[in-house]
Protein backbone atom coordinates (compact mmCIF):
# COMPACT_ATOMS: atom_id res chain seq x y z
CA UNK A 1 0.00 0.00 0.00
CA UNK A 2 1.29 3.48 -0.97
CA UNK A 3 1.72 6.00 1.85
CA UNK A 4 1.66 9.32 0.00
CA UNK A 5 2.62 12.21 2.32
CA UNK A 6 0.71 15.46 1.87
CA UNK A 7 2.30 17.61 4.60
CA UNK A 8 5.06 19.71 3.01
CA UNK A 9 7.39 19.72 6.03
CA UNK A 10 7.33 15.90 6.14
CA UNK A 11 7.82 15.73 2.37
CA UNK A 12 10.93 17.88 2.74
CA UNK A 13 12.13 15.71 5.64
CA UNK A 14 11.79 12.55 3.52
CA UNK A 15 13.61 14.15 0.57
CA UNK A 16 16.44 15.43 2.77
CA UNK A 17 16.78 12.02 4.47
CA UNK A 18 17.20 10.33 1.09
CA UNK A 19 19.49 13.11 -0.15
CA UNK A 20 21.74 12.85 2.88
CA UNK A 21 21.92 9.05 2.62
CA UNK A 22 23.07 9.25 -1.01
CA UNK A 23 25.54 12.00 -0.08
CA UNK A 24 27.11 9.88 2.69
CA UNK A 25 27.44 6.78 0.50
CA UNK A 26 29.12 8.67 -2.35
CA UNK A 27 31.23 10.74 0.04
CA UNK A 28 32.67 7.66 1.76
CA UNK A 29 33.48 6.15 -1.61
CA UNK A 30 35.83 9.09 -2.29
CA UNK A 31 36.83 10.72 0.99
CA UNK A 32 39.29 7.97 1.86
CA UNK A 33 41.36 8.19 -1.36
CA UNK A 34 43.40 11.22 -0.35
CA UNK A 35 44.28 9.55 2.98
CA UNK A 36 45.53 6.25 1.54
CA UNK A 37 49.24 7.20 1.87
CA UNK A 38 48.72 8.01 5.58
CA UNK A 39 46.83 4.75 6.17
CA UNK A 40 49.59 2.80 4.36
CA UNK A 41 52.20 4.42 6.61
CA UNK A 42 50.13 3.78 9.76
CA UNK A 43 49.79 0.03 9.04
CA UNK A 44 53.23 -0.21 7.35
CA UNK A 45 51.83 -1.67 4.12
CA UNK A 46 52.37 -1.03 0.39
CA UNK A 47 50.12 0.76 -2.07
CA UNK A 48 48.94 -2.51 -3.63
CA UNK A 49 47.38 -3.42 -0.27
CA UNK A 50 46.02 -0.06 0.84
CA UNK A 51 43.99 0.46 -2.37
CA UNK A 52 41.87 -2.49 -1.24
CA UNK A 53 40.10 -0.03 1.07
CA UNK A 54 38.62 1.72 -1.97
CA UNK A 55 38.17 -1.39 -4.11
CA UNK A 56 36.32 -3.51 -1.52
CA UNK A 57 33.82 -0.68 -0.98
CA UNK A 58 33.10 -0.43 -4.73
CA UNK A 59 32.82 -4.21 -5.15
CA UNK A 60 30.46 -4.88 -2.25
CA UNK A 61 28.35 -1.81 -3.02
CA UNK A 62 27.80 -2.98 -6.61
CA UNK A 63 27.31 -6.64 -5.76
CA UNK A 64 24.76 -6.20 -2.95
CA UNK A 65 22.57 -3.42 -4.36
CA UNK A 66 20.02 -5.56 -6.22
CA UNK A 67 19.71 -7.96 -3.28
CA UNK A 68 18.93 -5.27 -0.69
CA UNK A 69 16.54 -3.59 -3.14
CA UNK A 70 14.57 -6.81 -3.31
CA UNK A 71 14.60 -7.12 0.49
CA UNK A 72 13.19 -3.59 0.79
CA UNK A 73 10.27 -4.49 -1.49
CA UNK A 74 9.63 -7.66 0.52
CA UNK A 75 9.89 -6.26 4.05
CA UNK A 76 9.39 -2.49 3.78
CA UNK A 77 11.46 0.39 2.49
CA UNK A 78 11.73 2.29 5.79
CA UNK A 79 13.04 -0.77 7.61
CA UNK A 80 15.89 -1.37 5.14
CA UNK A 81 16.68 2.36 4.93
CA UNK A 82 17.07 2.77 8.69
CA UNK A 83 18.97 -0.49 9.09
CA UNK A 84 21.26 0.78 6.32
CA UNK A 85 22.07 3.82 8.44
CA UNK A 86 22.59 1.62 11.54
CA UNK A 87 25.01 -0.72 9.73
CA UNK A 88 26.78 2.19 8.02
CA UNK A 89 27.24 4.03 11.34
CA UNK A 90 28.47 1.03 13.36
CA UNK A 91 30.86 -0.08 10.60
CA UNK A 92 32.21 3.50 10.34
CA UNK A 93 33.04 3.31 14.06
CA UNK A 94 34.80 -0.03 13.48
CA UNK A 95 36.75 1.45 10.54
CA UNK A 96 37.94 4.37 12.63
CA UNK A 97 38.98 2.20 15.58
CA UNK A 98 40.50 -0.70 13.60
CA UNK A 99 43.81 -1.82 15.18
CA UNK A 100 44.73 -4.04 12.22
CA UNK A 101 44.45 -3.57 8.47
CA UNK A 102 42.49 -6.82 8.06
CA UNK A 103 39.83 -5.54 10.48
CA UNK A 104 39.68 -2.24 8.57
CA UNK A 105 39.02 -4.12 5.31
CA UNK A 106 36.29 -6.23 6.96
CA UNK A 107 34.68 -3.14 8.49
CA UNK A 108 34.88 -1.36 5.13
CA UNK A 109 33.07 -4.29 3.47
CA UNK A 110 30.31 -4.10 6.11
CA UNK A 111 30.12 -0.33 5.56
CA UNK A 112 29.52 -1.00 1.85
CA UNK A 113 26.59 -3.29 2.73
CA UNK A 114 25.04 -0.47 4.75
CA UNK A 115 25.82 1.90 1.89
CA UNK A 116 24.05 -0.38 -0.59
CA UNK A 117 20.99 -0.50 1.67
CA UNK A 118 20.92 3.32 1.75
CA UNK A 119 21.72 3.82 -1.93
CA UNK A 120 19.09 1.38 -3.19
CA UNK A 121 16.33 2.92 -1.05
CA UNK A 122 17.21 6.64 -1.01
CA UNK A 123 15.94 7.31 -4.54
CA UNK A 124 12.92 5.04 -3.98
CA UNK A 125 11.71 7.24 -1.09
CA UNK A 126 10.51 9.93 -3.50
CA UNK A 127 8.18 7.88 -5.76
CA UNK A 128 7.06 5.87 -2.72
CA UNK A 129 5.96 8.77 -0.50
CA UNK A 130 5.94 12.01 -2.54
CA UNK A 131 2.92 12.93 -4.77
CA UNK A 132 3.57 12.51 -8.50
CA UNK A 133 3.21 16.22 -9.21
CA UNK A 134 6.03 17.05 -6.74
CA UNK A 135 8.57 14.35 -7.56
CA UNK A 136 10.58 16.57 -9.89
CA UNK A 137 10.93 19.05 -7.04
CA UNK A 138 12.13 16.21 -4.81
CA UNK A 139 14.70 14.96 -7.30
CA UNK A 140 15.80 18.56 -7.87
CA UNK A 141 16.92 18.62 -4.23
CA UNK A 142 18.23 15.04 -4.08
CA UNK A 143 20.41 15.05 -7.23
CA UNK A 144 22.74 17.97 -6.42
CA UNK A 145 23.15 16.92 -2.76
CA UNK A 146 24.06 13.38 -3.89
CA UNK A 147 26.54 14.77 -6.41
CA UNK A 148 28.25 16.85 -3.72
CA UNK A 149 29.32 13.56 -2.12
CA UNK A 150 31.46 12.87 -5.20
CA UNK A 151 32.81 16.40 -5.47
CA UNK A 152 33.73 17.29 -1.89
CA UNK A 153 35.10 13.86 -0.92
CA UNK A 154 38.75 14.52 -1.78
CA UNK A 155 39.06 18.06 -0.36
CA UNK A 156 37.12 17.16 2.80
CA UNK A 157 39.24 14.05 3.31
CA UNK A 158 42.39 16.14 2.97
CA UNK A 159 41.18 18.70 5.53
CA UNK A 160 40.16 16.06 8.10
CA UNK A 161 43.43 14.17 7.68
CA UNK A 162 45.54 17.34 7.96
CA UNK A 163 43.78 18.83 10.99
CA UNK A 164 42.95 15.55 12.81
CA UNK A 165 44.01 12.16 11.39
CA UNK A 166 42.72 9.48 9.00
CA UNK A 167 40.66 7.79 11.75
CA UNK A 168 38.28 10.76 11.79
CA UNK A 169 37.40 10.26 8.13
CA UNK A 170 35.30 7.35 9.40
CA UNK A 171 34.53 8.47 12.96
CA UNK A 172 32.84 11.67 11.79
CA UNK A 173 30.05 9.46 10.37
CA UNK A 174 29.07 8.23 13.83
CA UNK A 175 27.34 11.29 15.34
CA UNK A 176 25.95 12.27 11.91
CA UNK A 177 24.60 8.75 11.39
CA UNK A 178 22.86 8.74 14.79
CA UNK A 179 21.13 12.03 13.97
CA UNK A 180 20.14 10.69 10.54
CA UNK A 181 18.56 7.57 12.12
CA UNK A 182 16.50 9.67 14.55
CA UNK A 183 15.27 11.97 11.76
CA UNK A 184 14.46 9.07 9.41
CA UNK A 185 12.46 7.23 12.09
CA UNK A 186 10.42 10.38 12.66
CA UNK A 187 9.71 11.61 9.10
CA UNK A 188 9.46 8.44 6.98
CA UNK A 189 6.04 6.71 7.10
CA UNK A 190 5.88 3.09 8.21
CA UNK A 191 5.45 0.74 5.24
CA UNK A 192 6.44 -2.51 6.96
CA UNK A 193 5.13 -5.64 5.25
CA UNK A 194 3.27 -7.73 7.83
CA UNK A 195 4.77 -11.10 8.73
CA UNK A 196 1.57 -12.88 7.70
CA UNK A 197 1.86 -11.34 4.24
CA UNK A 198 5.53 -12.34 4.08
CA UNK A 199 4.67 -15.95 4.90
CA UNK A 200 2.39 -16.12 1.88
CA UNK A 201 5.28 -15.20 -0.38
CA UNK A 202 7.64 -17.82 -1.87
CA UNK A 203 10.97 -18.37 -0.16
CA UNK A 204 13.64 -15.72 -0.74
CA UNK A 205 15.79 -16.47 -3.79
CA UNK A 206 19.12 -17.28 -2.14
CA UNK A 207 20.66 -18.93 -5.22
CA UNK A 208 19.80 -15.94 -7.38
CA UNK A 209 21.30 -13.62 -4.75
CA UNK A 210 24.57 -15.56 -4.73
CA UNK A 211 24.81 -15.61 -8.54
CA UNK A 212 23.98 -11.90 -8.71
CA UNK A 213 26.55 -10.95 -6.07
CA UNK A 214 29.36 -13.05 -7.55
CA UNK A 215 28.63 -12.01 -11.15
CA UNK A 216 28.43 -8.27 -10.49
CA UNK A 217 31.38 -8.26 -8.08
CA UNK A 218 33.65 -10.11 -10.52
CA UNK A 219 32.49 -7.90 -13.39
CA UNK A 220 33.36 -4.66 -11.56
CA UNK A 221 36.63 -6.12 -10.22
CA UNK A 222 37.99 -7.27 -13.57
CA UNK A 223 36.83 -4.13 -15.38
CA UNK A 224 39.00 -2.25 -12.89
CA UNK A 225 41.88 -4.72 -13.30
CA UNK A 226 41.67 -4.49 -17.09
CA UNK A 227 42.55 -0.80 -16.88
CA UNK A 228 45.61 -1.58 -14.76
CA UNK A 229 47.13 -4.81 -16.13
CA UNK A 230 45.77 -4.84 -19.68
CA UNK A 231 42.71 -6.19 -21.45
CA UNK A 232 44.67 -8.99 -23.14
CA UNK A 233 45.82 -10.46 -19.83
CA UNK A 234 44.63 -14.10 -19.44
CA UNK A 235 43.57 -13.26 -15.87
CA UNK A 236 41.34 -10.39 -17.03
CA UNK A 237 39.88 -12.34 -19.95
CA UNK A 238 39.18 -15.36 -17.73
CA UNK A 239 37.73 -13.21 -14.96
CA UNK A 240 35.39 -11.30 -17.29
CA UNK A 241 34.35 -14.57 -18.93
CA UNK A 242 33.51 -16.04 -15.51
CA UNK A 243 31.55 -12.92 -14.56
CA UNK A 244 29.50 -13.07 -17.77
CA UNK A 245 28.84 -16.79 -17.26
CA UNK A 246 27.59 -16.16 -13.71
CA UNK A 247 25.33 -13.34 -14.90
CA UNK A 248 23.90 -15.59 -17.64
CA UNK A 249 23.21 -18.27 -15.00
CA UNK A 250 21.62 -15.55 -12.85
CA UNK A 251 19.36 -14.57 -15.76
CA UNK A 252 18.31 -18.19 -16.33
CA UNK A 253 17.67 -18.67 -12.61
CA UNK A 254 15.51 -15.53 -12.41
CA UNK A 255 13.32 -16.76 -15.27
CA UNK A 256 12.34 -19.83 -13.21
CA UNK A 257 12.48 -18.62 -9.57
CA UNK A 258 9.06 -18.32 -7.82
CA UNK A 259 10.01 -14.96 -6.30
CA UNK A 260 13.18 -13.82 -8.12
CA UNK A 261 15.63 -11.26 -6.77
CA UNK A 262 15.39 -9.43 -10.08
CA UNK A 263 11.90 -9.64 -11.56
CA UNK A 264 12.62 -9.60 -15.27
CA UNK A 265 9.05 -8.51 -15.99
CA UNK A 266 9.93 -4.93 -15.03
CA UNK A 267 12.02 -4.74 -18.20
CA UNK A 268 8.95 -5.54 -20.29
CA UNK A 269 8.07 -1.88 -20.01
CA UNK A 270 10.04 -0.59 -22.99
CA UNK A 271 10.14 2.97 -21.68
CA UNK A 272 11.60 1.90 -18.32
CA UNK A 273 14.26 -0.26 -20.04
CA UNK A 274 15.24 2.55 -22.41
CA UNK A 275 15.42 4.95 -19.47
CA UNK A 276 17.89 2.62 -17.73
CA UNK A 277 19.95 2.37 -20.93
CA UNK A 278 19.98 6.15 -21.40
CA UNK A 279 21.19 6.51 -17.80
CA UNK A 280 24.00 4.02 -18.41
CA UNK A 281 25.19 5.88 -21.51
CA UNK A 282 24.58 9.42 -20.31
CA UNK A 283 26.69 9.26 -17.14
CA UNK A 284 29.81 8.12 -19.03
CA UNK A 285 30.99 11.52 -20.28
CA UNK A 286 30.52 13.21 -16.90
CA UNK A 287 32.66 10.69 -14.99
CA UNK A 288 35.23 10.12 -17.73
CA UNK A 289 35.78 13.86 -17.99
CA UNK A 290 36.10 14.23 -14.20
CA UNK A 291 38.96 11.69 -14.28
CA UNK A 292 40.81 13.16 -17.30
CA UNK A 293 40.29 16.91 -16.78
CA UNK A 294 42.72 17.15 -13.82
CA UNK A 295 45.43 15.75 -16.11
CA UNK A 296 44.65 18.41 -18.72
CA UNK A 297 44.86 21.13 -16.08
CA UNK A 298 48.10 19.74 -14.64
CA UNK A 299 50.09 18.71 -17.73
CA UNK A 300 48.75 21.09 -20.38
CA UNK A 301 47.90 24.26 -18.43
CA UNK A 302 50.40 23.59 -15.58
CA UNK A 303 47.92 24.50 -12.86
CA UNK A 304 48.47 23.33 -9.28
CA UNK A 305 46.34 20.61 -7.68
CA UNK A 306 44.79 23.07 -5.22
CA UNK A 307 43.80 25.49 -7.99
CA UNK A 308 42.49 22.61 -10.14
CA UNK A 309 40.11 21.62 -7.35
CA UNK A 310 38.49 25.05 -7.35
CA UNK A 311 38.29 25.14 -11.16
CA UNK A 312 36.61 21.73 -11.27
CA UNK A 313 33.98 22.99 -8.82
CA UNK A 314 32.54 25.04 -11.73
CA UNK A 315 30.58 21.98 -12.85
CA UNK A 316 29.21 21.35 -9.35
CA UNK A 317 28.22 25.00 -8.86
CA UNK A 318 26.23 25.27 -12.10
CA UNK A 319 24.69 21.82 -11.64
CA UNK A 320 23.62 22.52 -8.04
CA UNK A 321 22.05 25.88 -8.89
CA UNK A 322 20.09 24.65 -11.91
CA UNK A 323 19.02 21.15 -10.80
CA UNK A 324 16.13 22.38 -8.59
CA UNK A 325 14.89 24.44 -11.56
CA UNK A 326 14.97 21.52 -14.01
CA UNK A 327 13.43 19.31 -11.33
CA UNK A 328 10.46 21.66 -11.06
CA UNK A 329 10.21 21.80 -14.87
CA UNK A 330 10.06 18.00 -15.05
CA UNK A 331 6.84 18.09 -12.99
CA UNK A 332 5.13 20.19 -15.66
CA UNK A 333 6.60 19.28 -19.06
CA UNK A 334 7.83 16.12 -20.75
CA UNK A 335 10.84 14.67 -18.92
CA UNK A 336 12.16 13.13 -22.14
CA UNK A 337 12.32 16.59 -23.74
CA UNK A 338 14.46 17.78 -20.86
CA UNK A 339 16.78 14.75 -20.86
CA UNK A 340 17.13 14.93 -24.65
CA UNK A 341 17.93 18.65 -24.39
CA UNK A 342 20.56 17.79 -21.77
CA UNK A 343 22.27 15.32 -24.09
CA UNK A 344 22.13 17.78 -27.02
CA UNK A 345 23.86 20.35 -24.79
CA UNK A 346 26.42 17.71 -23.73
CA UNK A 347 27.24 17.00 -27.39
CA UNK A 348 27.62 20.74 -28.06
CA UNK A 349 29.85 21.01 -24.97
CA UNK A 350 32.11 18.22 -26.26
CA UNK A 351 32.35 19.72 -29.75
CA UNK A 352 33.16 23.12 -28.24
CA UNK A 353 35.94 21.64 -26.10
CA UNK A 354 37.35 19.57 -28.98
CA UNK A 355 37.46 22.64 -31.23
CA UNK A 356 39.09 24.99 -28.71
CA UNK A 357 41.15 22.38 -26.82
CA UNK A 358 44.41 23.17 -28.73
CA UNK A 359 44.16 26.83 -27.64
CA UNK A 360 45.26 25.67 -24.15
CA UNK A 361 43.44 28.45 -22.30
CA UNK A 362 41.79 28.33 -18.89
CA UNK A 363 38.72 30.22 -20.16
CA UNK A 364 38.02 27.28 -22.50
CA UNK A 365 38.08 24.82 -19.58
CA UNK A 366 35.84 26.93 -17.33
CA UNK A 367 33.38 27.51 -20.20
CA UNK A 368 33.31 23.79 -20.94
CA UNK A 369 32.70 22.87 -17.29
CA UNK A 370 29.89 25.46 -17.06
CA UNK A 371 28.27 24.03 -20.21
CA UNK A 372 28.60 20.52 -18.76
CA UNK A 373 26.94 21.67 -15.53
CA UNK A 374 24.04 23.03 -17.57
CA UNK A 375 23.86 19.84 -19.67
CA UNK A 376 23.69 17.48 -16.72
CA UNK A 377 21.26 19.69 -14.80
CA UNK A 378 18.89 19.09 -17.71
CA UNK A 379 19.69 15.38 -17.82
CA UNK A 380 20.23 13.92 -14.33
CA UNK A 381 17.34 15.36 -12.30
CA UNK A 382 14.61 14.89 -14.99
CA UNK A 383 16.08 11.46 -15.77
CA UNK A 384 15.78 10.40 -12.11
CA UNK A 385 12.17 11.56 -12.16
CA UNK A 386 11.50 9.84 -15.50
CA UNK A 387 12.93 6.42 -14.63
CA UNK A 388 11.34 6.24 -11.19
CA UNK A 389 7.96 7.44 -12.53
CA UNK A 390 8.08 4.46 -14.91
CA UNK A 391 8.95 1.99 -12.11
CA UNK A 392 6.19 -0.54 -11.34
CA UNK A 393 4.10 0.16 -8.24
CA UNK A 394 5.33 -1.82 -5.22
CA UNK A 395 8.75 -2.39 -6.83
CA UNK A 396 10.29 1.03 -6.27
CA UNK A 397 13.26 -0.28 -4.27
CA UNK A 398 14.39 -2.94 -6.74
CA UNK A 399 13.79 -0.47 -9.59
CA UNK A 400 15.90 2.09 -7.73
CA UNK A 401 18.63 -0.53 -7.22
CA UNK A 402 18.72 -1.34 -10.93
CA UNK A 403 18.74 2.35 -11.77
CA UNK A 404 21.62 3.19 -9.42
CA UNK A 405 23.55 0.10 -10.53
CA UNK A 406 23.15 1.18 -14.17
CA UNK A 407 24.48 4.67 -13.39
CA UNK A 408 27.42 3.19 -11.44
CA UNK A 409 28.31 0.83 -14.29
CA UNK A 410 27.78 3.68 -16.77
CA UNK A 411 30.26 5.84 -14.87
CA UNK A 412 32.76 2.98 -14.86
CA UNK A 413 32.16 2.46 -18.60
CA UNK A 414 32.75 6.16 -19.26
CA UNK A 415 36.08 6.08 -17.46
CA UNK A 416 37.10 2.91 -19.35
CA UNK A 417 36.13 4.33 -22.77
CA UNK A 418 37.70 7.76 -22.33
CA UNK A 419 40.82 6.56 -20.51
CA UNK A 420 41.39 3.77 -23.05
CA UNK A 421 41.03 6.16 -26.00
CA UNK A 422 43.42 8.57 -24.28
CA UNK A 423 46.14 5.95 -23.84
CA UNK A 424 45.67 4.10 -27.13
CA UNK A 425 46.66 7.06 -29.26
CA UNK A 426 49.78 7.79 -27.19
CA UNK A 427 53.17 6.31 -28.09
CA UNK A 428 53.98 3.01 -26.40
CA UNK A 429 56.45 4.60 -23.99
CA UNK A 430 53.97 7.27 -22.81
CA UNK A 431 51.10 5.51 -21.14
CA UNK A 432 50.14 5.94 -17.55
CA UNK A 433 52.77 7.03 -15.07
CA UNK A 434 53.05 10.65 -13.97
CA UNK A 435 56.71 10.86 -14.96
CA UNK A 436 55.98 9.61 -18.49
CA UNK A 437 53.08 12.03 -18.95
CA UNK A 438 55.21 14.88 -17.67
CA UNK A 439 57.85 14.21 -20.33
CA UNK A 440 55.33 13.95 -23.19
CA UNK A 441 54.94 16.86 -25.61
CA UNK A 442 51.80 18.99 -25.62
CA UNK A 443 51.00 17.77 -29.13
CA UNK A 444 51.09 14.15 -27.96
CA UNK A 445 48.90 14.79 -24.92
CA UNK A 446 46.44 16.98 -26.84
CA UNK A 447 45.97 14.16 -29.34
CA UNK A 448 45.09 11.83 -26.45
CA UNK A 449 42.59 14.29 -24.97
CA UNK A 450 40.95 14.86 -28.35
CA UNK A 451 40.39 11.15 -28.90
CA UNK A 452 39.12 10.64 -25.35
CA UNK A 453 36.50 13.39 -25.67
CA UNK A 454 35.45 11.99 -29.04
CA UNK A 455 34.68 8.80 -27.12
CA UNK A 456 32.73 10.77 -24.51
CA UNK A 457 30.82 12.55 -27.26
CA UNK A 458 29.90 9.19 -28.80
CA UNK A 459 28.46 8.01 -25.45
CA UNK A 460 26.18 11.02 -25.01
CA UNK A 461 25.16 10.83 -28.68
CA UNK A 462 23.96 7.28 -28.07
CA UNK A 463 22.20 8.45 -24.89
CA UNK A 464 20.39 11.10 -26.95
CA UNK A 465 19.36 8.51 -29.54
CA UNK A 466 17.93 6.25 -26.84
CA UNK A 467 16.17 9.16 -25.09
CA UNK A 468 14.32 10.08 -28.28
CA UNK A 469 12.54 6.70 -28.22
CA UNK A 470 11.32 7.02 -24.59
CA UNK A 471 7.69 7.98 -24.13
CA UNK A 472 7.03 9.82 -20.89
CA UNK A 473 3.62 8.42 -19.97
CA UNK A 474 3.50 10.56 -16.81
CA UNK A 475 3.79 13.85 -18.71
CA UNK A 476 0.76 16.16 -18.76
CA UNK A 477 -1.55 15.32 -21.64
CA UNK A 478 0.01 11.92 -22.31
CA UNK A 479 -2.32 8.96 -21.99
CA UNK A 480 -0.73 6.01 -20.22
CA UNK A 481 -0.47 2.88 -22.31
CA UNK A 482 -0.13 -0.75 -21.53
CA UNK A 483 3.57 -1.64 -21.14
CA UNK A 484 5.36 -2.54 -24.36
CA UNK A 485 6.89 -5.99 -24.32
CA UNK A 486 10.38 -6.68 -25.45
Amino acid sequence: MENIVTEKSKQLGIILSGSFAGFMVLLDGNIVNVSLPYIAKYFNIGTSYVVQITLVYLLILSGVMIIVGKLADRTGLKKIFIWGFVIFTISSLLCGLSPYFSILILARAIQAVGGAMLFSTAVALIPKFIPAEKRGWGFGILSPINSLGLLVGAPLGGLITDFLNWHWIFLVNVPIGIIAIIVAKKVIPDDTILKDDQRNKPRFDYLGSILSFLGLTLLVFFLNQGRKIGWTSPIVIGGLGTAILLLVLFYLREKKAPDPVLELTIFKNKNFSLGILASFLGFGLMTGSSVLMPFYLTYILHISVAQSGFILMTFALIFSILSPVTGRLSDHISKTRLTSAGMVLAIISCLFFLFFLPRMHLVVVVSFLAMMGLSYAFFITPNNNLVMSLAPSGKQSISSSIFKLSTNLGQLCGVLVMETMFTLCLPGQVHSTASQLQKATNETLLSGFQYSYMGGCALVSLALLVSLFIKDTSAPGVVAEEPHFL
